[in-house]
């Protein structure tokens, strides 16, 4: 017999114990825990209690009910929902989003229209602040401030201010972090690195060397990294190769295209050396002919310095005049005192040059023949002016010698204006160098039959033809630039030879240059083309290891559809060999300020797949050193500020 309770039942049971005779035993059962408790039944009192103290702890511990789950919003009904371990309602897209810890709302960095989500974390918070003293140049010390120390405080006191060795650390291991995203950025690309390289000799006569990348990304786009800033034993020929060698060892780079230098006899030897090293790949093309690359602005600065040589006695004096008034505090504020009354419309303020650099030159000449007026209202307020130069051995700056000046200036300009453009680094700049070039020669030309400019400008056609006079002696990939340019191809290049040579020379010139491009373009098929002679000498070479397969006793014959095979693979490579007649055949693109030579190429390059790869190692080329001299002017000018130099 049993009676039921809310929590538990409890049966009477009789039990025989033999000579104890029968005993009447309530048996209670759990109904939650699954427990049975046995008692006699004449303690009724102890099943009273036993009962009553398990309703009491299932009471207290019995879990609540959940409230059903009743979205109001309509939203819920584009979502999946389920319920969790808990029973909670949760929605399936924000699973794997959802990660420990609140987050925060913020906007991202550099777009206050995005919304981000946000967490503190110790880290990231740490790789930020090297990236802060990096970027910033700031001294490790920096993080030891007492002002940065507070203003971390009040701005996030979770994060904890690592010590300056802590510092030295992250900021190094930014580095090493950075230097791998780089190196397998290069090795996914898919085209070759072109490289600028210069060297510098600090005034305690330390030698270093900058070594920059600039190559064209599988988006088309320029990019320009520095692979090496490092000291050397010396600035020796076989020194700045085998730094460079070593350079590119270390970032694995093998499939270099060119390398531009200054024009100096110790790089002309250093690229020799680098050739040799490369002509063991197999990847360099026709062993290194056009890996070397003289730099553009560097010989446009020994052209135009034979030129200035010839009006030296006018840039003297404006040279003098404009060293004596920056010599001093007072003189400046005279100077600057007097210009607000003779020329209140210049706003420029007088510069310095280098002598041996001609565009500072140039700056200093058109700054000071603007202000004309004032140097001669500054003579005759300032007695020493006139004393100081006279005793120089020159003169006050006449009017004969400002126009000299003006005349030079105007004649200059040109040269100073495709500096800037062809100093670029963001930009292609190879194919349009072809064509400066040839305007260069066109207005010296013109200056030489000009009196008043036929001495600087004979002197500059010299030193001009020295190293732009002979296509032979030039690096034809310059050529190869303008004409992959869709805008000029080969017609422009028969305008511009014509206008150079005559008519009489253009057909040879132009077939040199053509049958020199396809050498190239030949070769890349050889590397690039899946048909190529390489790689059927792979293939000859893998047979031959296997052994079975080149003995006569178990060749079988080729049956048909290998011999299809071999006959479609003749006909790729035939037209690979036609992508350039292709290209050339089609018509010029129109001139247009709006047009992008690299979108271009990016939207055809499925047209021209072999033709592309040319193309894109080409556009890649930097015709100037200034990338590389930039870096070391940088880290000039910052150890100057630290007090180093």
């Amino acid at each position: 017999m049993g009676k039921s309770h809310t929590i538990a039942t409890y049966f009477i049971v009789a039990n025989n114990l033999g000579n104890f005779g029968v005993v009447i035993l309530i048996v209670i059962f759990c109904t939650l825990c699954q427990k049975r408790t046995t008692i006699l039944k004449w303690n009724m009192r102890r099943l009273k209690l036993k009962t009553q103290s398990i309703i009491k702890f299932h009471k207290k511990n019995r879990k609540k009910k959940t409230k059903e789950f009743n979205p109001k919003s309509k939203v819920w009904k584009e979502f999946d929902r389920y319920k969790d371990e808990n029973g909670v309602q949760r929605c399936k897209s924000y699973l794997a989003k959802h990660s420990g810890g609140q987050k925060q709302l913020a906007f991202q960095y550099g777009d206050e229209n995005k919304l981000s989500f946000w967490k503190f974390d110790q880290n990231e918070s740490h790789k930020a602040l090297a990236h802060l003293l990096v970027v910033d140049e700031l001294p490790f010390r920096f993080v030891e401030g007492v002002g940065f120390m507070y203003y971390n405080s009040v701005i996030q006191p979770l994060f904890k201010v690592p010590c300056s060795s802590t510092s030295t650390t992250d900021v190094y291991q930014l580095f090493v972090d950075e230097k791998e995203k780089i190196c397998d950025f290069i090795k996914n690309n898919v085209g070759r690195i072109c490289l600028t390289t210069n060297t510098w000799t600090s005034k305690q006569q330390l030698c270093y060397m900058c070594l920059t990348t600039h190559f064209i990304d599988n988006e088309w786009k320029l990019k320009k990294k520095v692979l090496c800033f490092s000291s050397q034993e010396s600035h020796r020929e076989v020194d700045i190769g085998k730094m460079v060698e070593k350079c590119l060892m270390e970032w694995e780079i093998e499939n270099v295209f060119t390398i531009s230098v200054d024009n100096a006899s110790a790089n002309d030897v250093a690229i020799d050396f680098l050739k040799k090293s490369f002509q063991k790949s197999n990847k360099c093309l026709l062993n290194g002919k056009w890996m070397h690359i003289r730099c553009v602005v560097h010989i446009l600065n020994l052209v135009v310095q034979d030129g200035i040589k010839k009006v030296d006695k006018a840039v003297e004096i404006v040279r003098w005049a404009v060293k004596w008034i920056r010599q001093s505090p007072s003189r400046i504020h005279k100077f600057t005192k007097f210009a607000k009354v003779a020329n209140p419309d210049i706003t420029k303020h007088l510069k310095r040059d280098v002598p041996t650099r001609w565009n500072s030159t140039y700056h200093m000449l058109e700054i000071g023949q603007a202000y004309e007026k004032t140097f001669e209202r500054y003579d005759l307020e300032e007695f020493d002016f006139r004393y100081e130069i006279e005793n120089a051995g020159l003169s006050i700056p006449s009017s004969s010698d400002w126009g000299r000046v003006r005349n030079v200036c105007h004649f200059l300009k040109p040269f100073h204006d495709v500096t800037l453009r062809i100093s670029g680094t963001l930009y292609v700049t190879s194919n349009t160098c072809i064509e400066d070039i040839y305007s260069f020669c066109t207005l010296l030309d013109d200056a030489i039959s000009d009196s008043s400019l036929s001495d600087i400008a004979l002197a500059m056609k010299i030193k001009f033809d020295k190293y732009f006079g002979n296509i032979e002696k030039m690096n034809l990939l310059l050529y190869f630039a303008l004409i992959l340019d869709s805008m000029n191809k080969v017609k422009y290049l028969v305008v511009l030879l014509d206008d150079r040579y005559g008519e009489k020379g253009v057909e040879a010139k132009k077939k040199y240059i053509m049958d020199s491009m396809y050498e190239l373009y030949n070769d890349y098929i050889r590397i690039h083309s899946p048909n190529s002679t390489s790689s059927i000498a792979e293939s000859t070479t893998s047979s031959s290891i296997l052994g079975k397969r080149q003995n006569p006793d178990f060749m079988t014959p080729n049956p048909p559809l290998r011999n299809k095979l071999r006959e479609k693979m003749k006909t790729n490579i035939v037209e690979s060999i036609r992508e350039l007649e292709k290209y050339l055949q089609e018509s010029v693109e129109d001139d247009s300020e709006m047009f992008n030579i690299l979108d271009w190429w990016k939207v055809n390059s499925p047209r021209f797949p072999i033709l592309s790869l040319m193309t894109r190692d080409v556009f890649a080329i930097p015709v100037s050193t200034v990338a590389s001299k930039s870096v070391l002017a940088l880290v000039g000018e910052f150890w100057i500020s630290l007090g180093v130099l």
